[in-house]
C-alpha cells in the first residue's frame, strides 16, 4: 500500500505542474497605486498624504499637486513607485528617478501575457485654487469614443481643471448603445445664461435589472467617479472632494425641476404616493484623519462622515417644470460650519469641497422615477 502511496505523489505533482502551466497570464494592465519618494516630502508637498494616489480604471493621468513655491529643480530626479495588476510589467522601470521639471512623464505598462498595454502621464503641478464660478460653459465629449459628456473648468490662471465628475461612464457599461444625449448627465444648450446641465434619473434598462440597479440617476460633483467600482461598490465609486484653501460661506444657484411620474424601489416596485425629488448641496471635510492617513468622502458618508466641517443643502425643491418657458428658481445658502476652521490647515489645503447635484435624492441606492429632471446653472461658491 505505502509503495502505491509513494507512486501517487510524483503523479500528483505533475498534475499540479500542468495546472499551473494551463492558467492563462493576466491580461489586465493597469497602475492601481502610486506613491511618490522624497527625503523632504513636506518641501515639495502641503501633505504627506499627497504623496500617495489611488488610480481608477478610467485614469490614464496621474496628477501629483505640489506646493505653488517649489524650483523646477525640485522636481528634476523624482521617485515614483507603482502597485501594477498582477504580473504586469512598467517601463520606465519601477521607482525609477525621472525627470519631471520639463513635464509629463510617460509610462507603459504591459501585461503578463504582452498583449496589452496601457500609456499613462504622471505630472506634477502645482495646487490650483478652485475657481468659485462654476458656469457650466467649459463642456466637451468623452475621448475618443465620444459617447456622453464631461464638464472641466479654468482657474484663475486660465490652467485647465479636470475637478467634475459624473457616473455616465457607469451608465455607458448598462447601456453602451446610448447616444450622449441619453445619458443620465447631458449638456443643456440654454441655461440661465449660456449652457447649463441636464440630470435626468434613467432606465439601466436590462442589465440594470439583473444587478438590482435599475435606475441611473444625474449628477455632477466635484471629485472622481470610478468606474471600476460602479458594479462592485456603487457607493465607493463616487469619490467626493477637491481640496481648498479659503473659507467657504454660501452656496448659491439655479435649478428647474420635474419629477418622473412614479417612484420605484431598487427592485423595481412602485412606491404609491411617493414623489421623487433632487439633492443639491456642498460639503467640506478635513481630508485627512487624526493620524495624517488621507480621507475621502462616499456615496456612502459624504452627509454623514465625521470628518465634515460644515454643510449647505437645498432644504426643498419647488416643481417649476423644465421647459424653456418655466422659471429658474434661485437659492443661496450659508455653509453651517459644525466646528472651527485650522487656519494653517486650512492654507495648506487641508479642507477639501464637494458640491452635488442630482435628479433623484435616493439615487445612490438606486430608488427614484425615471424620467426626474433636474437642470442646473449659475452655481458659486462664495468665500470669506
Amino acid at each position: 500500500m505505502k509503495k502505491n502511496v509513494f507512486l501517487l505523489i510524483p503523479f500528483c505533482a505533475c498534475l499540479a505542474t500542468s495546472c499551473i502551466k494551463d492558467e492563462p497570464l493576466n491580461s489586465e494592465c493597469d497602475i492601481e497605486v502610486c506613491k511618490v519618494h522624497h527625503d523632504a516630502p513636506d518641501a515639495i508637498f502641503y501633505a504627506v498624504s499627497d504623496t500617495l494616489q489611488s488610480v481608477s480604471s478610467a485614469d490614464t493621468v496621474i496628477t501629483f499637486f505640489t506646493r505653488s513655491n517649489i524650483h523646477p529643480e525640485d522636481l528634476s530626479k523624482m521617485r515614483v513607485t507603482f502597485a501594477l495588476t498582477p504580473g504586469a510589467t512598467i517601463t520606465p522601470a519601477n521607482g525609477s528617478a525621472q525627470d519631471f521639471s520639463q513635464g509629463d512623464v510617460v509610462y507603459t505598462v504591459k501585461s503578463e501575457d504582452n498583449l496589452w498595454h496601457r500609456v499613462y502621464k504622471v505630472r506634477f503641478v502645482p495646487m490650483a485654487i478652485l475657481n468659485p464660478i462654476f458656469d457650466f460653459e467649459t463642456v466637451e465629449l468623452e475621448q475618443p469614443r465620444e459617447r456622453y459628456y464631461n464638464w472641466f473648468a479654468f482657474d484663475q490662471d486660465n490652467v485647465r481643471q479636470e475637478l467634475w465628475a459624473t457616473g455616465n461612464s457607469g451608465f455607458a457599461l448598462s447601456r453602451s448603445s446610448a447616444k450622449p444625449h441619453e445619458y443620465p448627465s447631458v449638456m443643456l444648450e440654454k441655461g440661465v445664461s449660456g449652457k447649463g446641465v441636464k440630470l435626468e434619473t434613467c432606465s439601466t434598462g436590462a442589465f440594470g435589472a439583473m444587478v438590482n440597479m435599475r435606475i441611473a440617476a444625474g449628477n455632477l460633483f466635484l471629485g472622481s467617479f470610478d468606474t471600476q467600482n460602479a458594479l462592485k461598490d456603487a457607493m465607493k465609486a463616487t469619490c467626493f472632494g477637491v481640496p481648498v484653501n479659503q473659507k467657504p460661506l454660501r452656496f448659491t444657484g439655479y435649478y428647474k425641476f420635474q419629477p418622473g411620474e412614479k417612484f420605484q424601489d431598487r427592485y423595481g416596485i412602485e412606491v404609491p404616493g411617493k414623489v421623487d425629488a433632487p439633492d443639491a448641496y456642498a460639503v467640506l471635510y478635513k481630508n485627512t484623519d487624526e493620524n495624517g492617513q488621507p480621507v475621502t468622502l462616499y456615496g456612502d458618508d459624504v452627509l454623514t462622515h465625521e470628518n465634515i466641517v460644515a454643510i449647505a443643502r437645498v432644504p426643498e425643491f419647488k416643481v417649476t417644470g423644465v421647459a424653456d418657458t418655466c422659471a429658474w428658481e434661485h437659492f443661496d445658502l450659508p455653509l453651517e460650519y459644525r466646528q472651527n476652521l485650522d487656519v494653517t490647515r486650512l492654507r495648506n489645503f487641508g479642507y477639501n469641497l464637494t458640491v452635488v447635484f442630482t435628479s433623484s435624492i435616493e439615487g445612490a441606492t438606486f430608488c427614484g422615477a425615471v424620467g426626474s429632471t433636474l437642470l442646473v446653472d449659475e452655481s458659486t461658491i462664495i468665500y470669506e
